[in-house]
């Protein structure tokens, strides 16, 4: 949790450049999760706003081009949302700013710390991989969790 505080600064830096509620920055890590373009209602449940208050963030957040809107291939009453290239950059930024923090901590530690941190690492790896699902409810297979991380270099 400590971790997690110490980044907040970097990360609301790096969203704050896109000038997103947070209820837009949850359309945008909702889709990307997904790994597809979504229905407005589909987003809302996900998200947890009405379908008007959706609507209306997603037509804000269409017109910064982070998101785009279409309507679906089978029915035209129904408008998918999806993230573009700017969606998805935008998401990897903030992932970066989150990793510069976290960086910034393992680069303080001593080889013993930063041993011990690898080993942690690797281990809620294999964990997160066989109890978490994947976009799509898919389970990673065992061999994908075993990484190494990059505490140790």
């Amino acid at each position: 949790m400590p971790l997690m505080k110490g980044s907040q600064a970097e990360v609301m830096s790096a969203t704050a450049e896109f000038e997103l509620t947070m209820t837009q920055l949850r359309m945008l890590f909702v889709l990307e999760h997904a790994g597809r373009d979504m229905a407005v209602n589909e987003l809302a449940e996900q998200v947890g706003v009405s379908m008007a208050a959706t609507g209306r963030a997603v037509d804000i957040v269409v017109r910064t081009g982070l998101l785009s809107r279409r309507e679906d291939d089978s029915d035209r009453r129904i408008k998918r949302i999806g993230l573009t290239e700017s969606g998805r950059d935008a998401i990897v930024q903030i992932g970066l700013a989150r990793r510069r923090a976290v960086e910034a901590f393992v680069a303080k530690l001593d080889p013993d710390e930063r041993a011990a941190l690898d080993a942690a690492v690797a281990t809620l790896g294999e964990l997160t991989a066989r109890h978490l699902p994947l976009p799509g409810g898919i389970h990673a297979p065992s061999s994908c969790a075993a990484t190494p991380s990059k505490a140790s270099q």
